[in-house]
């Protein structure tokens, strides 16, 4: 991955995180701004990016972020008192990857495609005399850093400093790749130190602006939260919006996802008629999750619990795990005394059971009929404050249901859990690395997709999905120390970020045991907007490719491999499902 491109990917991540922190908790956000943090003109740019909605926020950020790299830039190229060509170039090459997220400015749409020096020149110079919120011109009222002023509020938000320590990188590798552009000089060399020192100096002032996290105490919980107790419990209404946007950001479940807006819809209807005085039915809320391990049933029972307490069916967002072994005693009395302990905790809540059907195990001095009897009576005389979701293998979980007609005269609402897709299992890989700082190449993913498509076809009852691409990804890290480990050459940054094809775990695809060369293969893509269909080769996976018929921009897809452009490939399905073939990560016009 060249630096252009690097640079990118981080722009993207960080905008994608300020942005979902801070829509995420609007209502927080004039709190911040009140408190004198942040400049005045940034309430007003808030105030622009939230109309309608919030319908600007995400491409303020966006332009915002390419602000204050068009600031490092120009202070970068203007060291000596001069705009060197190379330096130029450099800063071209770095535009030309991220401009279209300055481009919805109107002005500076004729600039998207710019690469000469003459149009670098001309852009700077009209941003630097632009006095606009997201301008250069800070005497006309330009701000200055408008995008570290969202960062903050991120911080702030999140009460962390992870996304400033990403701006923070962002900038510096900005102007490292200028100032090293034509040679370092003594100059170079002294405002790089500048810029560093400034910025440690505001992630110091924005790390004493955030809480103390206290000391755990005896019981595993720090002492603010054993005191807190309900008072931190979050608003429904900011419940429900977390609940809505975590699913949608799941990778793949689409039927899943469909069930959900499904009963969202609902919820919503009731809610309205109760508002109008209007009868609402009376309805029960349990659900059976199936599906095989790592599908996302936690995360989606998590997501509900958000959802329910959102439109107030529940009191409370609390979730509650159990198992057999939180509710099954050893001997006579202790079932019904451990599984009341488990309700009594998730009243007003959500109570989650995984492997659910292990409650029903036959067999002398077994007492898990005792807990599935406790358990029905509570679900009938709390039936206004609790929701169970019980979990588990699809036969086993249908026997358990039928094996007790308690169970299914109050379990009424049932979701399947499909087996993540090859392009689900790739995306989830892809998402691991990306959070921790990793960057496939282009041959790694390309390999990486022919591992996952061996294993998805080969797969039994008994496979991992999420939990088996979480296992690849270990092993993958482990097989990347290990190389440079043992490697002889310096072991630079970018080496440290990035997993090569010989990193992959081919181990766990049978009949696989290294890299294929696929330096003339070819990749099937589908435009995610109008469907255009066309070829890639191997450069373009997991890259920001621009459509020809439509312009919609979006990530190449990698996993669509023509099998045939791979010469000894053997054991590669093809599938044709629409969501495999269509790009994914459209960008923001």
């Amino acid at each position: 991955m060249d630096y252009a491109e690097k640079l990118e990917s981080m722009l993207a991540l960080i905008c994608h995180d300020v942005y979902q922190i801070i829509s995420a908790e609007l209502d927080q956000v004039d709190h911040y701004l009140d408190s004198g943090e942040l400049s005045g003109q940034t309430r007003d740019l808030f105030q622009f990016a939230t109309r309608n909605q919030g319908a600007l926020l995400k491409p303020v950020i966006n332009a915002a972020a390419m602000c204050d790299v068009f600031s490092v830039l120009r202070d970068s190229l203007l060291v000596d008192n001069r705009m060197d060509h190379r330096e130029l170039g450099r800063a071209g090459e770095i535009l030309n990857r991220s401009l279209s997220r300055y481009c919805w400015r109107e002005d500076y749409r004729h600039y998207q495609d710019a690469t000469d020096l003459r149009q670098m020149r001309k852009l700077l110079a009209q941003w630097e005399a632009d006095p606009s919120w997201l301008g250069g011109d800070i005497l006309q009222g330009a701000l200055v850093d408008p995008f570290g002023d969202f960062v903050i509020l991120a911080c702030l938000i999140s009460q962390s400093t992870r996304p400033f320590q990403t701006y923070q990188k962002i900038l510096l590798l900005t102007a490292k790749l200028i100032l090293e552009a034509d040679g370092i000089s003594r100059e170079d060399r002294a405002f790089f130190a500048d810029l560093k020192k400034r910025l440690k100096t505001l992630e110091r002032k924005i790390s004493s602006s955030l809480p103390t996290i206290p000391e755990p105490s005896a019981s595993g919980k720090s002492e603010a939260e054993s005191t807190a107790g309900e008072s931190e419990q979050i608003q429904p209404e900011t419940a429900l919006q977390q609940g809505l946007q975590e699913l949608q950001t799941l990778i793949g479940l689409d039927s899943v996802k469909a069930e959900v807006t499904s009963l969202t819809n609902f919820l919503n209807i009731r809610k309205h008629r109760m508002a109008q005085g209007m009868p609402v039915a009376s309805q029960t809320l349990h659900f059976v999750f199936t599906g095989n391990p790592g599908t996302g049933k936690t995360t989606v029972a998590r997501i509900l619990a958000k959802i329910l307490y959102g439109f107030e069916i529940l009191k409370t967002s609390h979730f509650i795990e159990a198992d057999r072994a939180t509710m099954v005693g050893g001997y006579v009395g202790q079932t019904a005394i451990k599984t009341n302990e488990v309700i009594a905790k998730a009243t007003d809540g959500v109570l989650f059971i995984d492997e659910a059907y292990t409650l029903a195990k036959k067999g002398a001095n077994d007492f898990g009929q005792e807990a599935i009897d406790t358990l029905l009576k509570k679900m009938e005389d709390l039936r206004e404050r609790l929701v169970v979701i019980v979990a588990g293998y699809p036969n086993e979980m249908a026997e358990f249901i039928e094996s007790n007609p308690g169970l299914e005269s109050r379990f009424s609402r049932y979701i399947v859990f499909e087996d993540y897709h090859v392009p689900d299992l790739c995306q989830i890989f892809e998402l691991m690395c990306r959070s921790n700082a990793y960057e496939l190449t282009p041959a790694a993913r390309g390999n990486l997709a022919i591992i996952l498509n061996r294993v998805f076809a080969d797969r039994d009852e008994n496979f991992g999905n999420a939990r088996l691409v979480r296992n690849a990804y270990e092993r993958t890290l482990s097989n990347h120390a290990n190389r440079l480990a043992t490697s002889d050459a310096v072991i630079t940054r970018e080496a440290l970020a990035t997993i090569e094809a010989v990193d992959l775990p081919y181990e766990i695809a049978q009949g696989f045991q290294r890299p294929y060369d696929l330096s003339d293969s070819q990749w099937r893509v589908h435009c995610p907007h109008c469907e255009n269909a066309t070829t890639a080769s191997l450069p373009f996976l997991g890259q920001i490719v621009t459509c020809n018929n439509c312009q919609t921009r979006f990530r190449c897809p990698w996993w669509n491999l023509d099998r045939d452009t791979v010469p000894a490939l053997s054991g590669f399905e093809l599938y044709e499902r629409e969501s495999d073939l269509k790009g994914y990560d459209v960008q923001a016009k």
